[in-house]
């Protein structure tokens, strides 16, 4: 009986030290998602995120919101996104997502070593981590531009820079009317 028990744990323990070498520690512990989040002041922003190797559009949403993104495109290939705010009377603002070499792949690889660190982790894409995880941006008020030749500029009094402003003059409606 204590053969047996012993025979068993020595198992056991084979059993666990193989699963350990055949994965990744990244892919254990991170996965080959990862959840990135997007804020703007003002809140309401459209979001256009596009997957830049195949300038493929593969989300359009609102600030402010989260979603799940794939940290590789491809065996040891990180992906990479560039992400538009718009929102009307702001100037449009891009950003880029790029993954960089992952804490758990690099750390934990190098400890325990195993076909994770060159097939397991590099297949998945979990070796990667997307920079930055958490993306705000401020989008700036948007100034009017000059009057153009192809038609007619509404504006705010308040947002014309004073060059312009200072050329306006009143319009009087009821006179145009007679």
């Amino acid at each position: 009986m204590k053969q047996s028990s012993m025979a068993r744990l020595a198992m056991s323990i084979v059993v666990v030290l193989v699963a350990l070498i055949a994965t990744g520690c990244a892919s254990l512990t991170t996965g080959s998602e990862q959840k990135v989040s997007f804020k703007s002041e003002p809140s309401e922003a459209k979001v256009v995120i596009t997957e830049v190797r195949e300038g493929k559009e593969i989300l359009v949403g609102s600030t402010p919101f989260t979603t799940s993104l794939k940290r590789g495109a491809g065996y040891f290939k990180k992906a990479k996104y560039n992400v538009t705010f718009e929102k009307p009377g702001y100037k449009t603002e891009t950003i880029t997502l790029e993954g960089t070499p992952g804490g758990w792949y690099l750390g934990g690889n190098v400890i325990f070593g195993g076909m994770g660190w060159l097939i397991v982790d590099p297949a998945t894409g979990a070796m990667w981590t997307l920079e930055p995880n958490d993306v705000s941006v401020t989008l700036k008020k948007q100034a009017a531009s000059g009057p153009r030749d192809d038609g007619l500029t509404v504006a705010l009094r308040a947002d014309l820079p004073a060059e312009l402003a200072s050329k306006l003059k009143p319009v009087n409606l009821d006179a145009s009317r007679r």
